[in-house]
């Protein structure tokens, strides 16, 4: 460890490398932890949300989360947390050999406990795999007595699987909450043809604009065979051009507008003016 060749996950549990991601750092963690807590434990929360591939703010992935299955109490230390939640027979499944709460299971724990923006992400990446609204609500019935129940009904309200990352999450959210109307989702802009030339992550027609967010994704990433970092800006360019033909204003935005609320629903805003420049009073929104 002096030497920086090892890393400590916890304590008699050690790790040579670095993960690539926060997530994959906390699946390392969760196995560190299997042998320290009894079999009867069931990785759960925030833990079978990274085992699920459900998106979590990274500041809660430094804390392996379970329930006991058994009786006795919560425990846990710096990082490890066991509660003693109520959990029945179907909530429980396995996830590359190791037991958790099933999918639905862990949307409603999310649903309850986390922050409503967070909730939203969760909820809206389960339904985009497969997860079915009903089978949620039957879940989060099957326990009336569980701490947050009102936010747990407040988030699958609004949760749509139509939404495509946990940055268009939590940007549908702010924008309800800053009073932004409400915006088609994956809005697919069509020319005088009939042909699709650009699908948007947010499209307001009626006043003229497309949204898109601008999440971690890379130039790299969006690289084709043969391609390099001009080309790649160039065929965005391109594609802009192509949706303002058909009339409409695209506007972007990234993380950091998303964490500040205010600036996100500034920069929609000043796109409304910028499309319709003669209709202020609507741009208020």
């Amino acid at each position: 460890m002096r030497q920086g060749r090892i890393t400590r996950l916890r304590r008699g549990h050690y790790a040579t490398g670095a993960e690539e991601s926060p997530e994959s750092e906390h699946l390392r963690l969760m196995l560190a932890t299997v042998p320290d807590v009894t079999p009867s434990s069931v990785f759960s929360h925030t833990s079978a949300a990274v085992l699920h591939g459900l998106p979590v703010p990274e500041a809660d992935l430094a804390i392996v989360t379970m329930i006991r299955t058994t009786s006795g109490h919560g425990d846990g230390g710096p990082q490890l947390r066991v509660r003693n939640t109520r959990l029945s027979v179907d909530d429980v499944t396995l996830v590359d050999g190791l037991p958790v709460t099933t999918l639905e299971r862990t949307v409603c724990d999310l649903a309850r406990l986390s922050p409503f923006e967070w909730g939203v992400a969760a909820a809206d990446a389960a339904l985009r795999e497969g997860a079915e609204m009903q089978t949620i609500r039957r879940v989060l019935r099957r326990h009336p007595r569980l701490r947050g129940l009102p936010r747990a009904g407040r988030v699958l309200g609004v949760a749509d699987g139509r939404s495509e990352s946990a940055a268009e999450s939590l940007s549908r959210v702010e924008m309800m909450r800053r009073g932004i109307p409400e915006p088609v989702l994956q809005f697919e802009v069509i020319d005088e043809a009939g042909v699709v030339v650009a699908r948007t992550d947010f499209g307001w027609p009626d006043l003229g604009l497309v949204g898109e967010v601008d999440g971690k994704t890379k130039y790299a990433d969006l690289l084709r065979p043969g391609e390099d970092a001009a080309d790649v800006v160039m065929r965005e360019k391109r594609r802009e051009q192509r949706i303002r033909a058909q009339g409409l204003w695209p506007v972007r935005w990234g993380w950091a507008e998303i964490m500040d609320g205010r600036r996100m629903a500034a920069i929609i805003r000043d796109g409304i003016r910028c499309a319709r420049p003669s209709d202020l009073g609507a741009a208020a929104g």
